[in-house]
C-alpha cells in the first residue's frame, strides 16, 4: 500500500503528516486493535516509504497518546484502560453541557439549519460507525456554536477517543432513528435560547450514554461492579 505521492497530495500535507493520520484513524476505529505491537519496518514497506517519516509519524501517535515507543523500533498500540474509560466519559459530562449552555446563547440561523440537517439523517438506517460520525457532527457543530475554540478542540478530540471506545465495545448493527427525538429537542432548546434546558437535556443525554456502555463493558466482561465503585484505573480491557 503507498501513498499517494502526486503533486496534488504533497501539496497537501508532508509523508509523514499522511502517515500519522492514516495509522491514527485506523487506531481509532479499532482496524488496529489495542495492544497490537507495531514495526516500523515494514510500514515503511506497507506505505511504501522510508523509515524516517513512519518514526515522525510515530512520534506524533506517542504525544497524543495512542501508541507506547518500545526499544529497537517497536511501537504498541495503547490499550484501552479503566481509567481511560472514566475520563473520556467525565469529560463529556463536564464539557457536553457548557456547550450546550454556550450554543443557546450564540447559535445563528445558519447554525440551527446546520443541526437539523444533521438531525434529520438518523432517520436512516445506520450501523453504529455511522452512526457515531453523525453523533460527532452533531455534538461538535453544538460545540462550534459555543463560539470557544478550546472546547471546539476538546469536543473534537474528545469524539475521536469515544469512536474508539464504542468500536470496541459495541456491536455494529444497523439502526434508524436512534436518539433522533431528543437531538431535536435538544435544537429547540437552543433555537429558543434556553441555555438550561439545552444543558439539562444534554446531561441526561450522556448519563444514558454513560450507564449503556458501563453496562456493555460489564456484560462483555470488562468492568465489574466493584471496579465501577472503586474506579480501578490501571487495568487494561485490552492490552
Amino acid at each position: 500500500m503507498s501513498l499517494d505521492n502526486s503533486p496534488a497530495a504533497a501539496a497537501q500535507a508532508p509523508v509523514s503528516e499522511r502517515i500519522y493520520a492514516a495509522l491514527r484513524q485506523e487506531i481509532m476505529r479499532c482496524e488496529i486493535a489495542p495492544g497490537t505491537t507495531l514495526d516500523a519496518a515494514a510500514i515503511a514497506r506497507r506505505y511504501d516509504v522510508s523509515k524516517t517519516p513512519v518514526r515522525d509519524a510515530m512520534q506524533k501517535l506517542a504525544a497524543d497518546g495512542l501508541i507506547a515507543i518500545l526499544p529497537r523500533s517497536g511501537y504498541r498500540v495503547a490499550p484501552i484502560t479503566f481509567q481511560a474509560v472514566h475520563e473520556i466519559l467525565d469529560l463529556r459530562a463536564a464539557i457536553g453541557p457548557h456547550a450546550a449552555r454556550q450554543a443557546a446563547r450564540y447559535a445563528t440561523p445558519a447554525d440551527i439549519a446546520e443541526l437539523r440537517a444533521i438531525v434529520r439523517e438518523y432517520a436512516a438506517p445506520l450501523d453504529v460507525g455511522a452512526m457515531q460520525q453523525v453523533a460527532r457532527r452533531f455534538h461538535v457543530a453544538i460545540a462550534r456554536c459555543s463560539r470557544n475554540k478550546r472546547v471546539i478542540a476538546l469536543s473534537e478530540n474528545l469524539f475521536d477517543e469515544l469512536e474508539r471506545l464504542l468500536r470496541f465495545a459495541i456491536d455494529f448493527s444497523v439502526k434508524a432513528g436512534e436518539h433522533s427525538d431528543e437531538h431535536t429537542a435538544l435544537v429547540d432548546a437552543i433555537e429558543a435560547g434556553d441555555g438550561e434546558r439545552a444543558a439539562a437535556i444534554e446531561t441526561a443525554h450522556i448519563r444514558h450514554a454513560r450507564e449503556f456502555l458501563i453496562e456493555r463493558l460489564m456484560t462483555l466482561g470488562y468492568l465489574s461492579e466493584s471496579e465501577i465503585r472503586l474506579g480501578s484505573p490501571k487495568r487494561s480491557m485490552l492490552a
